[in-house]
């Protein structure tokens, strides 16, 4: 009934002070126009092929704290390596006290450790944030209230099993709403409100590293007489460049202010104002992705009464200038709407708002900017709380209280669903039975899976956290585990999944191997170490016979050798490895395509780098490469690519980028020769890489994926005949890597 409104509003002041999490993603988010959606309850997409582990099964719910203690759950979230963390609260028995625990559940594990004490509080539940950073480790931040106010920090290494010592950020009167955030190059930033007198100001601090030290707070604007500050926000680019937004409320519009610091600045520029001048714009939120895409959301009304609406605005990687001002509504009372980007360029908006009852909505925002009609999730009163996150292939896990029936205010139930590749799962209970408190978190995982953390009511005073789990089986440990009986496709290295995937280096021999999936992007990542800068990779295929693909390494000295990463894991320095030859260091491009002899194992193409010959090897099944002859002469103004089979005839074929940025095509005969040049187009001159991805969109067609001079990446998939169909941007900040193959 609408009298639930009031009561309901008290809550939610407190969620708000209390439970929004920065949220990091991989992708991009592009501009467009304004569109207003409308209520609906229909699929957003039509796409197909979900992963059963992403919205279950859960597994069985397992007790996290034992009956006696009055217990809260904060946050939930899981390092890069799988390991889940959640922070809580526990109330000091006969005592106003609180202690701010933390329970760890290794990657690979079902089992919880048992929660550990970081600090003791006084009365009143201040800010919590747990962060996972690039380097494996998770920082937890909070406020120790007192006579004086103290930000710390501790942090937990990737590996280590114990939290370092709390270190202070910053130390003064009346601090709250502390809010951080870390980049990929492990740069950590804190951002904070302090009330000083009848005005709010906003402070941040900077820290390099899991180990590095807190720099000294600096105030990010001048704060006249009667403006407060809400809760702030910060986004880390990759390049280290910052932002930090947050809406400020005045006496007589509300406006959503941003400052930056660019990356190398010793300062922070003066706030300017992203909101519109004719509205009054509050409850700023931000999502972002280690690419640098950035999403803000932001609730605004204009003049008229019932004027209310969701705005957003996206800003790309590498730039400076946010896009237009997209709209959605109308919305009425929304609560702490969360931007997601996903790795396609996908952003998914959930909030709670009021449409004849209070209701987790959602919508998307495509990759072409058109946004889908509005989609409500839960199925009944929602009276308490949301929490909402991306994981990093891209899949969007929402948890939120309800009433467990119709009028049933008093008993609750915590309730997920995720969206899998387009498609959201049906609400899932998590909760063993009806509870007066049922507040629980949602952290997303490594191959769209999840975790959960909830609280159920045990007696009057006191009450006990649960979690439960997806994809929870532990991993084979056995180190190489058994291959497939027949070969993966050439190149497949991470996941053991069947789909391709890109190898991506620094300047500095950084390697990062990213998964494709059933959608045709590239989500999932994992390392392969640091290889010597004069080292050439190339991804071949299998080398030895056994099913699983291997990698080609040409060292300094020009030899070439093998290395066999275990089945389903990422190549590495450390990875075994065999010799192949010696003499390579005439050579200034190869390029894999697949299969050119007609002996069904793929073979390997040099470009002399005097001549600009192209010379064909052929792979003999026993980890050694022959040396056929000349495949084509004179391609020093050309750049082989291998494609794989462009016209599904089973034999590979050859692309060729020539200096005008002219691409064009030689079909392989499987008799170890190529055919005649055929144009395929111009335009591909701009790019600063073009790599034949394989199969990515697993049609049976050979595709590419090719990379902007601003770091896009676009899909362009095969069509079977030997060309391409319109490219598809598939992610931003690619620029930072050196290669691509």
């Amino acid at each position: 009934m609408r009298s639930n409104v009031q009561p309901r509003r008290a809550t939610v002041r407190r969620i708000l002070g209390a439970s929004l999490v920065p949220v990091l993603a991989l992708g991009i988010v592009a501009s467009g126009a304004v569109a207003t959606t409308a209520t609906a309850a229909a699929p957003e997409s039509t796409a197909t092929g979900t992963r059963a582990d992403a919205d279950g099964p859960w597994s069985v719910p397992t007790a996290l704290t034992g009956t006696a203690d009055s217990v809260e759950a904060i946050d939930v979230r899981t390092a890069t390596d799988g390991t889940v963390v959640a922070a809580m609260y526990r109330e000091v028995p006969g005592s106003s006290r609180l202690e701010l625990r933390v329970a760890v559940r290794p990657a690979a594990s079902e089992t919880w450790g048992a929660p550990t004490v970081i600090d003791t509080l006084n009365t009143g539940r201040e800010t919590v944030r747990l962060l996972p950073a690039p380097d494996g480790s998770v920082t937890l931040t909070w406020v120790r209230a007192g006579s004086e106010n103290t930000i710390r920090t501790s942090t937990l290494t990737a590996g280590a099993t114990t939290w370092s010592d709390p270190v202070d950020i910053a130390q003064g009167t009346r601090f709250f709403d502390v809010t951080t955030a870390i980049g990929a190059s492990g740069k950590a930033v804190a951002v904070w409100n302090q009330s000083g007198g009848r005005s709010t100001q906003v402070f941040a601090s900077e820290r390099d590293g899991a180990n590095g030290a807190w720099s000294s707070p600096v105030r990010l604007d001048d704060t006249p007489a009667e403006i407060l500050e809400g809760v702030p926000q910060v986004i880390v680019a990759p390049d280290g460049s910052l932002t930090a937004v947050w809406s400020e409320y005045g006496p007589e519009r509300n406006a959503v202010k941003a400052v930056d610091k660019p990356a190398g600045a010793t300062g922070w520029t003066a706030p300017r104002t992203l909101s519109a001048p004719t509205s009054s714009a509050s409850g700023v939120r931000a999502g972002v992705g280690p690419d640098g895409d950035a999403v803000l959301v932001w609730t605004a009304s204009g003049e008229s009464e019932g004027a209310t609406r969701l705005e957003t605005v996206v800003r790309p990687a590498g730039s400076t200038e946010w896009g237009p001002i997209e709209t959605h509504g109308p919305v009425e009372n929304v609560v702490d709407p969360r931007p997601l980007v996903a790795p396609n360029g996908e952003v998914t908006l959930v909030w709670v708002d009021w449409r004849d009852t209070y209701g987790v909505r959602t919508v998307t925002r495509s990759t072409t900017g058109d946004w889908s009609a509005v989609r409500t999730l839960s199925t009944e009163y929602v009276p308490e709380q949301l929490d909402a996150e991306i994981g990093p292939d891209g899949t969007v896990q929402a948890g939120w209280v309800q009433s467990a029936a119709t009028g049933d205010e008093d008993g609750r139930v915590f309730l997920h669903a995720a969206r899998v590749d387009g498609v959201w799962s049906a609400p899932t209970q998590l909760s063993r039975k009806p509870s007066g408190v049922a507040i629980g978190q949602v952290a997303g995982g490594p191959e769209g899976r999840a975790t959960a953390v909830w609280h159920e009511s045990v007696g009057s005073f006191t009450g006990q956290l649960w979690t439960a789990g997806t994809g929870l089986t532990v991993p084979n440990p056995d180190p190489d585990p058994e291959p497939p009986a027949t070969p993966s496709q050439r190149r497949d290295y991470v996941g053991a999944d069947g789909f391709v995937d890109l190898f991506a280096q620094t300047s500095a021999g950084a390697l990062t191997i990213y998964q494709g999936k059933a959608s045709g992007v590239y989500s999932a990542k994992v390392q392969g170490g640091t290889w010597p800068t004069t080292s050439t990779l190339i991804p071949f295929g299998d080398v030895d016979g056994d099913n699983v693909n291997d990698v080609l390494v040409r060292g300094a000295a020009g030899g070439l050798r093998a290395y066999h990463p275990a089945y389903g894991r990422p190549v590495t320095p450390n990875s075994p490895s065999t010799p192949v030859g010696t003499g390579w260091t005439g050579f200034d491009a190869f390029a894999v395509s697949g299969d050119f002899t007609g002996d069904k194992r793929p073979d390997l193409i040099a470009r002399q780098t005097s001549t600009g010959d192209l010379y064909l090897y052929r792979h003999n099944g026993k980890a050694a490469l022959t040396k056929v002859g000349l495949l084509a002469a004179d391609w020093k103004a050309r750049t082989p690519i291998g494609a794989g089979d462009l016209n599904g005839d089973g034999h590979a074929d050859l692309l060729a980028r020539d200096a005008a940025g002219v691409l064009w095509r030689h079909l392989g005969t499987g008799k170890s020769t190529l055919g005649p040049a055929v144009k395929v187009g111009p335009g591909w001159g701009p790019f600063t890489a073009v790599v034949g991805a394989g199969d990515l969109t697993k049609d049976g067609k050979g595709d590419l994926v090719a990379r902007d001079a601003e770091g896009l990446l676009w899909k362009y998939p095969g069509n079977g005949s030997g060309g391409f169909a319109k490219p598809v941007r598939i992610g931003t900040g690619w620029n930072v890597f050196a290669t691509l193959n």
